[in-house]
């Protein structure tokens, strides 16, 4: 089966955006017990979560491929609930960047723009957490022909450094802690909720199982990506969970626990990049098992606010 109205960014963008704002308010709007917060909190959880969404929105508007799983990326209920803190925009630019990176070949008029965005969106991710800093990989993919390779490497590795220059700044600037480089932030510092008020129901978190699992058997069709690019993208995700497994491991005793699933989210893009297949033929049609990722986001949109005005 498939649904020609529902293979365009825009289907994909407004989906995630009537979603998942209800539950991104929902959610950053649970009162801590005793506090209020205050104006200056609230406007700065406000513009936390409309850059989220915006940049969201924008990845999925921009995508050539894996539309799908960036939409289960952004909507699962640990990012949304991270959207009013600094994770969530951190998550969102990763997801815009290897949306910009997204089309093979990588060509065009665009192509320029795509490249800078790009470079920008890892950038600032690097900035914010230096673990991250693989990936400035995505950056070198697709990887060109033979005949292509020096003058790719000319213009593609001044990218890649440049957007690896932030990951330099705790070693020149010491008030960037070992807290800056990938380290969980403590829960209720002011950075929004975090994390999910209360485990995520049964029925939504089968539902969830279902929709990620789902897709990757039943959805088969297109080329994939050269072994090599999806070796070098799973490498650099292995290399940036490494990074961050050694900052929690050097971070000063007392501070805030171990690394949780949201701490990961931001390096979620390298794989979907290594395994999105291409689309065949010019026709934007989705299959429907992709709907099922739409269909967990939507029992989310009514379950989560409900779970979370009642605490």
């Amino acid at each position: 089966m498939n649904l020609t109205f529902a293979g365009d960014g825009r289907f994909w963008a407004c989906a995630f955006l009537g979603l998942g704002l209800p539950v991104c308010l929902a959610l950053a709007w649970i009162d801590l017990p005793g506090e209020t917060p205050s104006a200056l909190d609230a406007f700065v959880r406000l513009a936390r979560i409309a850059a989220f969404l915006s940049l969201g929105v924008a990845a999925l508007a921009v995508a050539t491929r894996g539309r799908a799983a960036l939409f289960a990326l952004l909507c699962w209920p640990a990012s949304l609930a991270a959207a009013s803190g600094p994770d969530g925009l951190v998550l969102a630019l990763a997801a815009l960047a290897a949306a910009l990176l997204s089309p093979r070949p990588m060509t065009g008029r665009y192509r320029p723009a795509r490249l800078a965005g790009a470079t920008l969106a890892i950038a600032l991710v690097v900035l914010a957490r230096p673990a991250c800093a693989p990936l400035a990989g995505m950056l070198l993919v697709p990887f060109p022909p033979p005949g292509r390779l020096a003058r790719t490497c000319r213009e593609r590795l001044p990218l890649a450094a440049l957007a690896l220059l932030p990951a330099l700044l705790p070693a020149l600037l010491p008030a960037l802690s070992a807290a800056s480089l990938g380290t969980p932030h403590p829960a209720g510092a002011g950075h929004g909720p975090m994390a999910l008020p209360v485990p995520l129901p049964g029925f939504l978190s089968g539902l969830w199982a279902v929709a990620l699992l789902v897709p990757l058997v039943a959805l088969r069709r297109g080329p994939l990506p050269p072994r090599a690019e999806q070796l070098w993208l799973s490498g650099g995700a292995l290399l940036g969970l490494w990074l961050m497994v050694g900052a929690q491991a050097l971070a000063p005793a007392g501070g805030p626990g171990g690394l949780q699933i949201r701490d990961l989210l931001p390096l979620a893009p390298m794989p979907i990049l290594a395994f999105a297949r291409g689309r065949i033929g010019t026709a934007a049609a989705l299959r429907w098992p992709a709907l099922l990722v739409v269909l967990a986001a939507a029992l989310d949109a009514v379950a989560l606010p409900m779970i979370a005005l009642r605490l």
